[in-house]
């Protein structure tokens, strides 16, 4: 009897460990991915399965379209899309975006965009909130400007009282730094050929000035 019972007792004590062992998986994985810290922003790197960093051939081309049809690049030789699946215009909480946007950078997500109307505001500013933290960041105490910024990752959502949309913008730092060494590098190029150039304008202009005063 004391082996049944014994046997019993283990039974239990695994049957135990094994219902505690599943309740305790979402937490685990809760715990994991962050959720509510500016940890999960990295974890999460974009939203709706846009991921920053990717390649700008992973997503469906027939999901997507030049901005505005605009297909030049812009001064920081980026490329812009408009992202066309209504289903994820649609985010938890009610809220409704008007458009997603995707920049590229040599064909890398380098900022996803979330078109909102402003009466969407607030939902996606509690929202923000709830998944990523507190922001670490408020610029303006009189404008609604708020940053969650991370080494990796970092997210603006920007709207005004008098402007009836707004935008949240999620950013790779890494490609984004890539895109401020290619602008110093060109400003520096510039100053260098400006350098070169100007004894010789110099050079004509002090030439002519001569030829006029004979």
């Amino acid at each position: 009897m004391k082996t049944n019972f014994l046997n019993l007792t283990y039974f239990k004590f695994i049957e135990t460990l094994a219902i505690l062992t599943v309740l305790c998986l979402p937490f685990s994985t809760f715990c994991q991915a962050g959720h509510g810290s500016i940890e999960y922003l990295k974890y999460c790197n974009g939203i709706n399965g846009l991921n920053l960093g990717a390649d700008i051939s992973s997503v469906p081309g027939n999901k997507l379209a030049f901005l505005d049809g605009n297909n030049k690049l812009d001064a920081d030789s980026c490329l812009n899309f408009e992202y066309r699946d209504t289903a994820l215009l649609k985010m938890p909480g009610n809220i409704f975006l008007n458009l997603i946007g995707i920049r590229t950078y040599k064909n890398k997500i380098v900022n996803i965009y979330l078109f909102f109307p402003r009466s969407e505001a607030y939902k996606l500013l509690y929202n923000f909130l709830v998944c990523y933290g507190n922001f670490t960041e408020r610029p303006y105490a009189y404008k609604d400007v708020y940053k969650w910024n991370s080494s990796l990752v970092s997210l603006s959502l920007l709207y005004e009282a008098k402007v009836d949309f707004g935008v949240a913008i999620f950013t790779c730092n890494e490609i984004k730094n890539q895109i401020l060494i290619m602008q110093m590098k060109a400003i520096s190029k510039s100053i260098y050929n400006n350098i070169l150039v100007y004894p010789y304008l110099n050079n004509t202009f002090i030439m002519d000035k001569s030829a006029m005063n004979n």
